[in-house]
């Protein structure tokens, strides 16, 4: 933090990011508020301001969520009975069903996520013992740049990855690989489609599956 910079259009400035971050997680339904305040201070208050001003803006981004929520609670009021996020969520349990994982909102990038497939694996097969033991393939959608989109609303456009896995990991040509990922693609389309969204995907291996999603959740993430 350089002092020289740290002026009222600096605080400003910081407020207004704290408002955008605040409004975008409490919409995305990934974390508990006590949670979003930990990421405000570690995120935006330890690289932005000064040390001696942190437990002020700490005590701004409390009150900020809570005004924040209280606005959320209101529009949830308007939201109707069901909405993309209720049949994203039969989408998931649909996949689950086939032994396909669905991982909504995964860690940060392909790689980061592709990298903690077997640990979500564990977490699913907790709660659904005997997943891990049929689970064939997989697709995700990161939560980059999500709580940044849902700051300005609730339209969203997210891209989903996909892969197969190889019975036993056996190693496979890349052929193979692709015919099969393609397969578990096109049933992530299909329970896609059998729930009302709009699909755009060409059948690429190269490309990912777009779905536009009007992000309305009642429910925390899991």
């Amino acid at each position: 933090m350089n002092q020289d910079t740290w002026n009222d259009q600096s605080r400003d400035e910081l407020r207004d990011s704290l408002r955008s971050a605040i409004q975008g997680q409490l919409r995305l339904k990934k974390y508990e508020p006590s949670s979003i305040l930990e990421h405000c201070r570690d995120v935006y208050l330890e690289d932005e301001c000064p040390a001696e001003e942190w437990d002020a803006f700490l005590q701004f981004a409390s009150e900020e969520i809570e005004r924040a929520s209280r606005k959320l609670a209101a529009e949830m009021a308007a939201w109707p009975d069901e909405t993309d996020c209720d049949r994203l969520d039969r989408v998931e349990l649909a996949l689950r069903e086939r032994g396909i994982l669905l991982w909504q909102v995964s860690p940060c990038c392909d790689t980061c996520t592709r990298a903690e497939i077997p640990d979500r694996i564990d977490v699913i097969n907790r709660r659904c013992p005997g997943f891990r033991d049929r689970v064939r393939g997989y697709a995700f959608f990161i939560d980059q740049n999500m709580p940044e989109a849902l700051a300005d609303g609730s339209n969203i456009y997210v891209y989903l990855g996909y892969g197969w896995f190889s019975p036993e990991d056996q190693e496979v040509a890349p052929q193979e690989y692709e015919t099969n990922a393609l397969g578990i693609a096109r049933e992530v389309c299909d329970c896609l489609r059998s729930e009302g969204f709009k699909v755009d995907w060409n059948g690429d291996f190269s490309r990912k599956i777009g779905v536009s999603l009007n992000w309305r959740r009642r429910t925390m993430l899991e």
